[in-house]
C-alpha cells in the first residue's frame, strides 16, 4: 500500500499543497491556520518552513544549508529563536533587533519576521512525526546533478526547475505542464514549483535517499 505524501509551500493566501496519493498528484490550498485539518489524512509531509525552533543562537541546520548553497546562500534566511519570532512582524524593530542581539549575537532579517506567524502556526502542530522541513532549492539541485539553479523568478530558473522535475513526474504519468494546468489559479508559478519540489523531497525521504543538513544528529534538520 502506498503512502499519501505532501509537499507544502507558502503563498500569499496561505499554503499550496501538492499531494501524492496512489501515484496521482492533486492540489490543495488552505489558509495559514487551517493546515492541521487540511493535512490530517496524510502520512508524510514535507514543508518549506522552519520547524523545530531553538531558544538561543542559530539553528545548525540553517548554517549547514547556507554552506551547501554556496554563492546562493542568501536564498536561505536564518531562523531566529522562538522568543524573537513570538514578538511578531509588527513589533517595534528596535525591540526585535535588541532581543535577537541578546539571544544570537546578531540582528534578524525582516524576511524572517514576516514569516513569524506561519512559522509559529506550523510549530504549534508539533510533536508530529509526519512533518519534515524540506528546502526546495536543494531538492532541485539534487534532481539536477547537484548544481543550484538560477533565480526562480527568472525564465531560465523556472525552465531549469521544470526540467529537473519532469523525469520524476513522468514516472507518475504526468508532467509540470499538466500539473500547472490544474493548479489553483491564484497560486504563482514559483510557489507551485516549490510545492512540487518539496513533494519530491518528501518522496526522497520516504524512499530513504534524501540528503539532510546537518548530516547527523537530532532535529532541527533540513532535508532535500
Amino acid at each position: 500500500m502506498t503512502r499519501a505524501l505532501a509537499g507544502i509551500d507558502g503563498y500569499a493566501k496561505g499554503w499550496v499543497i501538492a499531494v501524492l496519493d496512489d501515484q496521482h498528484i492533486t492540489w490543495r490550498i488552505c489558509s495559514v491556520h487551517e493546515l492541521r485539518d487540511t493535512v490530517a489524512d496524510l502520512e508524510l509531509i514535507g514543508i518549506d518552513i522552519p520547524i523545530h525552533l531553538v531558544d538561543t543562537g542559530w539553528r545548525a541546520c540553517d548554517q549547514e544549508t547556507k554552506k551547501a548553497l554556496g554563492k546562493f546562500g542568501s536564498r536561505l534566511f536564518m531562523t531566529p529563536p522562538r522568543a524573537v519570532l513570538e514578538l511578531g512582524f509588527h513589533a517595534p524593530n528596535e525591540t526585535v533587533q535588541a532581543l535577537s542581539l541578546e539571544l544570537t549575537g546578531q540582528g534578524v532579517s525582516r524576511q524572517a519576521m514576516a514569516l513569524s506567524e506561519r512559522i509559529l502556526a506550523v510549530n504549534a502542530m508539533l510533536p508530529d512525526a509526519r512533518l519534515y522541513e524540506v528546502f526546495p532549492e536543494l531538492v532541485f539541485a539534487a534532481l539536477d546533478g547537484g548544481d543550484v539553479m538560477p533565480s526562480k523568478k527568472s525564465a531560465a530558473g523556472a525552465g531549469a526547475r521544470i526540467r529537473s522535475l519532469d523525469p520524476w513526474l513522468t514516472t507518475l504519468g504526468t508532467s509540470c505542464a499538466l500539473l500547472m494546468k490544474n493548479c489553483p489559479l491564484d497560486v504563482p508559478v514559483d510557489d507551485a514549483l516549490d510545492a512540487l519540489a518539496t513533494l519530491a523531497g518528501t518522496f526522497r525521504i520516504s524512499n530513504g535517499v534524501a540528503q539532510r543538513w546537518p548530516a547527523q544528529g537530532k532535529v532541527p534538520t533540513i532535508w532535500a
